[in-house]
């Protein structure tokens, strides 16, 4: 039987899904990802993290990728990419601080982001931290790893013969002074739209007409939407 593995954010994940909860196993279960696996009688790993980073995400990819992938086992992972203004810290490992949210990863890792108020952090030292955001979020450097982070990891998919597929949430890739080459490599058969305005899940979504939660989250309607769309494109894959 075939495993769907999603990794990305809050939007992969299923936040506010249900108009009520941030974070819940039915919310969890029941994202697009979720969804695709329900239609195709797959099994299902939710493996995102709300407010969870792109060098989140590489990291988590990486780590399934070498640590859990049972190579006898036949696999579609799902990759939500999401905005680049998030990063990763960690708090130290003999602390007793942890996130907190349901999830089945390492959780000394907290995001940190653009926007995001400093409560999210546990220790009045890591709160700090958020009066510096907009000196550490910078957009070439940010773009500049978002691209690096797809292109090594479609390489990756590739070499283990792993079926996969990537989409945005939220926003859009972009050209820097940088990373054209890196961006014009991709394999945009497996990369969907990566740089096409209005066309990530949260995007094409409020186009569509449905309705968001007031912090910017789909409901429902809008997950089983995006899931048709994208086992479509599953589909012309030859993935199913």
């Amino acid at each position: 039987m075939t495993t769907i593995v999603a990794i990305g954010c809050s939007h992969t994940y299923g936040t506010l899904l249900d108009g009520k909860q941030s974070s819940s196993l039915f919310n969890l279960n029941n994202s697009y990802a979720g969804c695709i696996a329900k239609k195709h009688k797959c099994k299902f790993i939710n493996l995102s993290q709300p407010g969870g980073s792109n060098e989140f995400i590489f990291r988590v990819a990486i780590d399934w990728l070498t640590r859990y992938r049972k190579r006898d086992e036949d696999y579609i992972v799902l990759i939500g990419w999401t905005s680049p203004f998030r990063m990763e810290t960690r708090y130290p490992e003999d602390s007793e601080y942890k996130h907190t949210v349901v999830s089945k990863i390492d959780m000394k890792y907290f995001p940190m982001s653009l926007g995001q108020g400093p409560k999210v952090a546990r220790s009045r030292a890591y709160q700090k931290l958020h009066s510096i955001c907009p000196l550490i979020f910078e957009n070439t450097k940010d773009f500049d790893l978002w691209a690096t982070y797809a292109y090594n990891l479609q390489q990756l998919f590739f070499k283990n013969k792993v079926k996969f597929l990537m989409f945005n949430t939220c926003q859009e890739l972009e050209y820097t002074e940088n990373n054209k080459t890196v961006i014009d490599a991709l394999d945009t058969k497996y990369y969907i739209h990566p740089m096409k305005k209005n066309e990530n899940f949260l995007e094409r979504s409020l186009g569509k007409g449905f309705a968001k939660t007031p912090c910017w989250h789909m409901k429902l309607d809008a997950h089983l939407d995006y899931s048709l769309y994208l086992s479509n494109i599953l589909v012309d894959l030859d993935y199913f």
